[in-house]
């Protein structure tokens, strides 16, 4: 089961590799938010966490933070990843059932990945739920939506009008 688009997404609540518990609603109202559900071992999956972090000066362009969650305890340390990218563990799987649905997890673990897309309010855009690492989007894509969520935020377009010098 999808989530409906242009909803707010549900709550997520996992724990940094260095013990800090971190929410989606954390960013509320201060960061756009790419949330991915992926499989610790994955080589896709970790293509897909560098292909961001190489990205990383366009994510803060965006104003966006990387959320990225896994199920099993032994989630990838961080230490080299830009401040834009935060690596955590649900080992509880609440997250990734509300966000993937109830059959996420089968006989051998997390069956499904997922990517999300969110405005600064929650407000879901895109999402990409897949059975393997073939189903996550690309960077660019990931990064396109962030783009299409700047122009459609009033309050994004009315600050960087407000920036710009006024004529004379």
């Amino acid at each position: 089961m999808a989530l409906a688009l242009r909803q707010l997404i549900p709550p997520l609540t996992a724990r940094t590799p260095a013990g800090q518990t971190v929410r989606a609603w954390d960013f509320k109202q201060k960061k756009n938010l790419i949330i991915a559900f992926l499989h610790t071992g994955c080589r896709g999956c970790q293509g897909f966490i560098a292909k961001l972090a190489a990205r990383a000066a366009e994510l803060a362009e965006r104003d966006a933070q990387a959320l990225v969650v896994f199920a099993e305890p032994a989630a990838p340390s961080g230490e080299n990843l830009p401040a834009q990218i935060l690596l955590a563990t649900d080992m509880s799987g609440r997250s990734q059932r509300a966000y993937l649905g109830a059959e996420a997890f089968g006989p051998a673990g997390l069956e499904r990945i997922g990517v999300f897309v969110a405005d600064r309010y929650g407000e879901l855009y895109a999402q990409w739920v897949a059975r393997g690492d073939d189903g996550l989007p690309g960077a660019g894509e990931v990064l396109e939506w962030l783009g299409q969520i700047q122009v459609a935020c009033e309050e994004c377009g009315a600050a960087s009008a407000a920036a710009e010098p006024a004529e004379s």
